[in-house]
């Protein structure tokens, strides 16, 4: 077969060009290939590559047909490669991971590097990883055909998706032969650079692994992310560390030359160290001790005559002394301010809840009434997931189950603020919603909610703002202050509540 189409069918009417040469092969070989059932969506997907039209269309309609047996799937993709060669790209679109895994089941593997090879090249490791996993995950992992493509993703994956890319290593290790040797060194020196960084967040993973790529960029290390990166990598570092050949070809070097000498000053340390516990145990052992004198104790404590001891009426005459000169002291010469001071110090006072108290006192609050509309879950399960429209009458207390009175509908919109609902425009009403159930009562619930890191902050702000602004409330001086700062963002000495606090 040929490597090339080098047509394009006219879209269509008289001027329509004739088939070229390179088509007609195809074409006769699709006629003595492939079984007689594919041959329709197989030519119907021939013209339409060519034509550029509706090409996903018959795409997808081959595909169905060709994967659905395994049997077909491997002639399918070779016609499939065949007709896609000179634009790997727009088949990178079309392809899907299940379709590639029957490929690979089938013994062939032309599709799946071909789109592989175009995802890695875009960047696309989300895809890369969901065939790693489907790959994994099914038989084609026990397929020797597919040994190469688990060792070039394994290559690929390893600085992104360290645990995913081992995974794939060791499964195509067994598999492999004399001719993976190439492939099974270039993986494992990949896998190695990752373990270096593979407890780094996402974010640094993804940073070095386009740094590694490209090690003839000059790249710059000046920004904050840049040295938070060289920072995090300096603590990763050992002398004896694999993989860090990568690392170094990008690296400015006087930096690695700087890193590996402070790697072995901190091992020479720990070393030294080591060594000094060791010494220490070697002579810990505890010397004799000296007999206590016990007897010259005694001969001097009989030398001693003992203190003759005061009677009660002595006892109480120097305690009521001491007590009125300490009540002296403290009213005359120490200063009031000072006095008041300290017992102000005594007394007990509330903690402010730091944002973690705050989280756990509110998923374990929602646990509790969530547990009490146990009756009501398909009702909470819709206000939760559904929109606006869908349950305006339940979420407005319209609901016969859950009327607007009811203590279980105030549940339902407390629930609602502690675990808040998809729908942007039921969070914009919910806060309406609970002023109108509870009035001021709902201020004591949103000053717990606008912690730093709650899902809701931004909600209760804007509801609280709208409520002062709001004619229908008539607020008391001190609620309009407490609104005022919620809506700030300002969470004030806001404590948990004791039976919270206890835990």
């Amino acid at each position: 077969m040929s490597s090339s189409l080098g047509l394009e069918f006219a879209s269509g009417g008289e001027s329509e060009a004739p088939p070229s040469e390179e088509t007609l092969k195809i074409e006769a070989w699709i006629g003595t290939e492939l079984p007689e059932e594919l041959r329709g969506s197989a030519k119907a997907l021939l013209k339409a590559v060519a034509s550029k039209v509706a090409v996903p269309g018959h795409f997808d309609a081959f595909c169905c047909q060709a994967f659905s047996k395994p049997e077909w799937a491997a002639a399918g993709s070779m016609l499939i490669a065949e007709i896609f060669e000179q634009d790997e790209d727009q088949l990178a679109e079309l392809a899907r991971i299940p379709d590639l895994i029957i490929e690979m089941g089938s013994g062939e593997v032309n599709v799946t590097c071909m789109v592989a090879s175009r995802w890695a090249a875009r960047g696309e490791t989300h895809r890369l990883s969901r065939l790693a996993d489907a790959i994994v995950a099914s038989y084609a992992s026990k397929s020797v055909c597919a040994v190469d493509v688990m060792l070039a993703l394994a290559a690929t994956l390893a600085i992104t998706r360290f645990s995913r890319a081992e995974q794939l290593y060791n499964a195509a290790l067994p598999l492999s032969g004399e001719d993976h040797q190439e492939a099974l060194t270039d993986a494992r020196r990949w896998l190695a650079a990752g373990r270096i960084v593979c407890s780094a967040v996402q974010e640094e993973r993804d940073f070095w692994d386009v740094r590694l790529r490209k090690p003839k960029v000059a790249w710059t290390w000046t920004s904050k992310a840049e040295r938070d990166a060289l920072d995090h990598l300096s603590e990763c570092l050992t002398s004896e560390t694999e993989g860090t050949e990568f690392f170094r070809a990008v690296l400015p070097e006087c930096w690695w030359e700087l890193a590996m000498k402070f790697v072995k000053q901190q091992e020479k340390l720990a070393a030294a160290t080591t060594k000094l516990e060791a010494a220490k145990q070697d002579h810990g052992a505890p010397s004799r001790v000296a007999p206590e004198p016990a007897p010259a104790a005694d001969r001097m404590a009989r030398e001693i005559p003992p203190h003759p001891k005061p009677g009660p009426l002595a006892r109480f005459g120097l305690f009521w002394l001491c007590g009125c000169i300490a009540t002296l002291i403290t009213l005359v010469i120490i200063p009031r301010e000072y006095v008041v001071r300290v017992l102000d110090a005594l007394k007990p006072v509330d903690v402010r809840a730091t944002p973690a108290e705050l989280d756990a006192w509110r998923k374990e609050t929602l646990k509790k009434k969530a547990a009490e509309m146990e009756k009501h879950e398909k009702q909470y399960l819709l206000a939760r997931i559904g929109t606006w429209k869908e349950n305006e009458e339940l979420l407005s207390g319209k609901d016969p189950e859950l009327p607007f009175d009811s203590t279980q509908y105030m549940n339902l919109l407390i629930c609602l603020h502690l675990d808040p609902p998809k729908d942007e425009e039921v969070r914009a009403h919910l806060g309406k919603l609970l002023l109108d159930r509870v009035k001021g009562n709902a201020l004591s619930l949103w000053e717990y909610l606008i912690y730093p890191g709650s899902v809701n902050a931004a909600d209760v702000k804007k509801a609280a703002k709208n409520a002062l602004s709001d004619s229908s409330f008539q607020w008391s001086v001190e609620e309009k202050k407490r609104l005022g700062m919620i809506a700030a963002g300002q969470m004030g000495d806001i404590v948990l509540p004791k039976e919270a606090a206890k835990k």
